[in-house]
This record gives C-alpha cells, structure tokens and sequence, in this order.
C-alpha cells in the first residue's frame, strides 16, 4: 500500500459502486491462500467448510484483537470505547501485540461503522512495516465511512499489528477490519463460549 492506494467511501455503497473491490478481495484470497499453502503444508485449503487435513477462511474475528489503548480486554465484537482525545491505540494483536499463532489476515481495509465519527485519521504498523498516516476527516460526510485499500495487506501470525488513531472526542466507536481471515485449526473457532480467545 501506497499514500495513493486506498480510497474512502460509503460502507454500505462498496458493492454497488465499487467493483474494484472484488478484484482486490479476489486477489487478497489468493495471495494469502498461497502464503498458508507455503507455511501450512501438508494442510490443503478448505474455504469455509474445511474438513480433515484442511485449513479454513472466515471472516476476520474480533478476537484476535485489543481494543482502544492496546491494554484492553480481548474484543468480542468490534464495540470499544474511547476513554481518552489525541492519539490513542485503537486496535492491536490480543497477544501481546500480536496476531495468535494459526491465524493469518487478509487486510483490504477498514469500516468505520457509527453515525457519530470520533477519529480523524489513523495510521498501521504490521511488524517492523509502519504505513503512512491516513487522513480520513473527509469521511465524516459518509454514514458508516470505509477505507479501502488498493492492495491488501497480509498480517502474518505471531506478527505485531496495531492501529493507531487521533481521537477527537471520548465515547463508544466501532471499527471493522475487512478482508479474511485463514484458520490452521478450524476447531480452534467452535467454542460453546461465544466470548473466548481464539488461542
């Protein structure tokens, strides 16, 4: 990703009015099927209904992540809570900073999902890859505002992820990874305790 490659849109509007995000979705299951296929071996890929021997996709779970300040409780959904202005941790690996082993993401971008906008821009660091800063004041015109990255971004396990923003006011916000998310041990997602860690 570029300072050119993403843009800013309506969530709700991607599929109608931006079918480039397909082809960046497409190309992002690819690349990253390719990269557990590598890691993974002998496990073959099994979408979202993996049998024996396979690894699985799914969404990307909030339970993979911290939520605001980077010292919070493992997420259950994507609701947190700003309790503090300036630039904050928004979002980072539950694990020490890290993504959990036998987890890898697809990145394609993020969705900023409440009528009330309190961040007005961010910036990522994927291990030692720090990303440049993203200006997203210009969304506060949107509904629920997506930023949707040209490229997508492969957040590998046992890597670092954080997200970092500048919040301008204290309250509840909710933001949305989107993209997907392998599984090297689908069981791992089939807990009776809906609040688990995915470990």
């Amino acid at each position: 990703m570029n300072t050119k490659g993403f843009v800013i849109c309506e969530y709700e509007k991607v599929k109608e009015e931006f079918p480039e995000f397909l082809n960046t979705l497409v190309r992002l299951e690819a690349s990253l099927t390719s990269v557990c296929l590598a890691d993974w071996s002998p496990l073959t890929y099994g979408g979202i209904y993996p049998k024996a021997g396979q690894f699985g996709k799914s969404t990307i779970m909030p339970e993979l992540f911290y939520g605001f300040g980077q010292a919070a409780p493992t997420l259950t959904s994507w609701n947190t809570f700003a309790t503090a202005t300036g630039h904050q941790g928004l979002m980072s690996g539950s694990n020490a900073l890290n993504i959990f082993e036998d987890y890898k993401i697809g990145l394609a971008g993020f969705a900023f999902l409440d009528k009330v906008q309190r961040i007005t821009e961010f910036k990522l660091q994927i291990g030692d890859k720090k990303f440049p800063r993203i200006n997203v004041e210009e969304s506060f015109v949107y509904n629920k505002p997506a930023v949707i990255f040209e490229t997508g971004i492969i957040v590998d396990e046992e890597t670092e992820f954080d997200l970092h923003g500048y919040v301008e006011c204290i309250g509840p916000y909710r933001i949305c990874p989107l993209g997907i998310q392998m599984n090297r041990v689908p069981n791992k997602l089939q807990s009776s305790q809906t609040t688990a860690a995915l470990t």
